[in-house]
């Protein structure tokens, strides 16, 4: 029984064809899973840099209505002067 060289060759291309193509797919889906790993990492430190900003905004906005309250009562206390404790 003897096989001929050029069969052999032929089966040998064609295992190290699936065989490639196999490790290629393999490689590839674990570089797309990576690529999306860093992206859902990237999103993530999007999302909280947004948080953050909310809190200072929100840190911001109470400052904002306390000043302004403060003025207002300023202001009351300009009027009475300015109408000499009548008001």
């Amino acid at each position: 029984m003897n096989i001929d060289v050029s069969v052999l060759i032929a089966v040998i291309g064609c295992a190290l064809s699936v065989g490639t193509f196999f490790i290629g797919r393999t490689t590839a889906a674990k570089s797309s899973g990576q690529e999306y790993g860093v992206m859902l990492t990237d999103i993530g430190y999007i999302k909280s840099g947004v948080d953050d900003m909310k809190k200072k905004m929100d840190q911001s906005d109470k400052r904002y209505i306390e000043i302004e309250k403060r003025v207002t009562a300023l202001e009351e206390i300009a009027k009475i002067y300015h109408t000499g404790g009548k008001g």
